[in-house]
């Protein structure tokens, strides 16, 4: 580590060309392991994103070098091995993959692609598209004789499958009998709805067996069951969207990819429905952004849409490659796993004084945009991750979630990896580091803080949450600027904001006059400022925005008060009375008595009242009693219908109050998409859980 005035430390690693050859022979190794795990033993050790994200590193790292491609290399196989437990089966057609392409920029690439290929083969006319659902299943491969079923096999290499044929006869969307008497081979994809998944793992929770990882697992492993039986119970549905070959009945080979959808659906076959024509690339994209939003309204999951050029004389004319045609694509949703490399780790201080590690990395697209920093969490996280600089590490993003390091593939370190120390010492001031005695039973806290209360960093953090928007909301009041004022002196703390004069700013740099009025008039304007906004600039630990309009709800109602008269009125509550308050803990009363105990404070507060600092609290308006009345709410999870935000003021305009954290006092949690640990905590405590849809009837009953 290396420390510089006002800079952090960094940890780097970097790769050469005879890393990069090592680097190619362990990615081998490892996406060959976990394609045994997933296509083999349905037993996936990481998630499909990770796998996708290391399959696809390993394909660029072989464009790149070439020479170094091993013969082995699994981007060169389409699928995986038949299991000894079925008989073989010879596909009569190659079973192909589709290549995969992951934004707007790369579609446009393919599709001008495919006209220039047509160009060259003497074809002038434009083709059109049809643009097909992703289901995240299993591929299976049916061939019927004069419409009787008389074989069902999976994908397996592409070339020799499985036979599994009395498996899918009690699928009740596969016909045993066509509606026309046609021979002919179709494909389809079989999955199991998200509710049955449910059923089948609480199922084998009970009788302690592993749940499976996702739908697509859980149709695999079913496929696969010796035992027709279980299959039958476990309600597998089956799509089917290709036709590798068709006779008898009367019937002609569909002369486009519309048509043949159409031909599969009066034969008997279920196909999806929600297919689509498009006519150019752009077309293609609103279909895209449609189903990213929609996919999750869905009993089966999608990972992206498939794209085939609808003209067949079209698709023969383009043909294939090696291993997949040339007139379909896959175009992936954004992933919310990937995999990256930890090129640094800097420590960062919050306005508590916690050291917070933060993982720099290797940029990586995950979940609709580019990250290129995770948090670590504390230094207990680091050790349990076994995070190094220089690792391969699994990288999870779900939503506006915060990305975070989820595991370290340890396979593929090189030796040349370098552990992260745990910092002794602050590196900004040098002031020995401590774990802090934290909540009832007084354990030691997990994250590392600064001892010195009057860290310059800790000041800087408290200044910058104080003049945020959810603050005073001091336009043009930003980081940079709030450095540049401290190392000038011309600021220590939050209070000396409210003292700037235009002969302190001028002199500085990138202070114009017009800026600088511009500054000093947002600072007089954020003088008046309601309560609870006051509240939660003081940067008290445990009182977010929430926290503060609780609180202030609960204190004398007055209009218009004095920072250190609101001050002595909080100061005459006991620990027991702010406790007392509904929706608010231990924890938070203890941290608010703590503060306005704290000398300093007080200072603090006659500081920013003779600056002219005047807090503004509004009588709350009466409302008709209503369900949401004095009912404490908690959220988690993405909501469909409207944002968090929206949710809350929802809430608050009813009578209900909302919290941040799950305690016994907690009346309702509202459970939206991939909720997080307050939703764990709602069950262990018994707490009433609402969907979205009961929450929208709760409304409903109020409006």
């Amino acid at each position: 580590m290396c420390y510089n005035k006002g800079k952090l430390p960094v940890f780097s690693c970097f790769m050469d060309r005879k890393e990069a050859k090592q680097r190619i022979e362990k990615l081998t190794q490892e996406v060959e392991k976990h394609r045994v795990s997933y296509h083999v033993d349905d037993a996936p050790s990481i998630s499909d994103e990770a796998y996708d994200a290391l399959f696809h590193e390993l394909l660029r790292l072989e464009e790149e070098y070439p020479e170094f491609k091993m013969p082995n290399s699994p981007t060169i196989r389409v699928g995986g091995e038949v299991l000894s437990a079925f008989s073989k089966v010879t596909h009569r057609h190659q079973q192909w993959s589709f290549d995969d392409i992951f934004n707007q920029e790369e579609l446009g690439l393919w599709c001008e692609k495919i006209e220039r290929m047509l160009r060259k083969e003497g074809i002038s006319d434009k083709p059109t598209f049809v643009c097909e659902l992703k289901i995240d299943g299993l591929k299976v491969i049916l061939t019927y004789e004069d419409g009787l079923l008389i074989e069902g096999a999976t994908r397996g290499d592409g070339s020799i499958g499985e036979n599994v044929t009395e498996n899918l006869r009690t699928i009740q969307s596969i016909p045993l009998v066509l509606n026309k008497p046609v021979s002919g081979v179709f494909v389809g994809e079989t999955w199991l709805p998200e509710a049955e998944l449910t059923r089948i793992n609480m199922e084998r929770a009970r009788l302690g067996e592993a749940p499976f990882a996702n739908p697509r697992n859980a149709a695999a492993g079913t496929i696969r069951q010796l035992n027709p039986q279980v299959v039958a119970e476990r309600k597998l549905r089956t799509f089917v969207y290709d036709i590798d070959e068709v006779s008898g009945g009367d019937v002609q080979v569909p002369e486009t990819q519309g048509e043949e959808l159409s031909m599969i659906k009066d034969l008997g076959f279920l196909v999806n429905p929600h297919y689509h024509h498009a006519k150019n690339a752009s077309e293609i994209q609103v279909y895209y952004e449609e189903w990213n939003k929609k996919r999750h309204e869905l009993p089966y999951g999608l990972d992206g849409i498939v794209i085939k050029v609808n003209e067949r004389v079209l698709q023969e004319a383009l043909g294939y490659t090696g291993k997949s045609p040339r007139f379909g694509v896959a175009y992936k949703f954004p992933a919310e796993q990937t995999t990256t490399i930890v090129e640094a780790v800097e420590v960062q201080i919050g306005r508590t004084g916690a050291l917070t590690p933060v993982a720099h990395l290797r940029p990586v697209h995950v979940a609709g945009s580019t990250v290129s920093r995770a948090t670590l969490h504390n230094f207990d996280e680091i050790e349990r991750l076994d995070v190094r600089i220089g690792d391969t590490v699994i990288l999870q993003k779900a939503g506006d979630i915060i990305p975070e390091i989820v595991s370290v593939l340890v396979d593929l370190r090189n030796g040349k990896e370098v552990k992260v120390a745990m910092p002794r010492a602050c590196p900004l001031c040098g002031s020995p580091t401590e774990r802090k005695k934290m909540g009832e039973k007084e354990e030691l806290s997990a994250a590392l803080y600064c001892s010195n209360d009057n860290c310059y960093a800790v000041e800087l953090q408290n200044i910058i949450h104080g003049v945020s928007k959810k603050g005073f909301n001091i336009v043009g009041l930003g980081e940079k600027v709030v450095e540049q004022l401290m190392a000038e002196e011309l600021v220590s703390d939050l209070g000396d904001i409210f003292t700037l004069t235009e002969g302190d700013l001028l002199p500085l740099e990138r202070f114009a006059p017009k800026s600088t009025q511009k500054l000093l008039l947002s600072i007089a304007k954020s003088k008046t400022i309601a309560g609870p906004k006051f509240l939660y600039a003081l940067g008290i630990r445990y009182i977010g925005e929430e926290t503060a309009e609780l609180l202030f709800e609960a204190l004398p109602v007055i209009h218009e008060e004095k920072p250190t008269k609101w001050g002595r009125a909080l100061k005459e509550l006991s620990r027991e009375e702010i406790e007392g308050i509904n929706g608010i803990g231990k924890a938070v009363a203890e941290s608010l008595k703590e503060w306005i105990d704290d000398q300093s404070k007080g200072l603090l507060l006659e500081k920013l009242e003779q600056a002219g600092v005047t807090l503004r609290y509004q009588e709350k308006r009466k409302q008709e009693k209503s369900v949401f009345t004095e009912q404490t709410f908690v959220l988690t999870g993405e909501l469909a219908s409207f944002t968090r935000d929206e949710a809350k003021d929802m809430i608050k305009q009813y009578g209900g109050l909302v919290t941040n954290a799950v305690t016994k006092k907690t009346n309702f949690v509202l459970v939206g998409e991939k909720p997080g640990s307050k939703y764990q905590e709602a069950l262990k405590l018994g707490t009433t859980i609402l969907s979205e849809e009961e929450f929208k009837n709760m409304l409903a009953g109020v409006n």
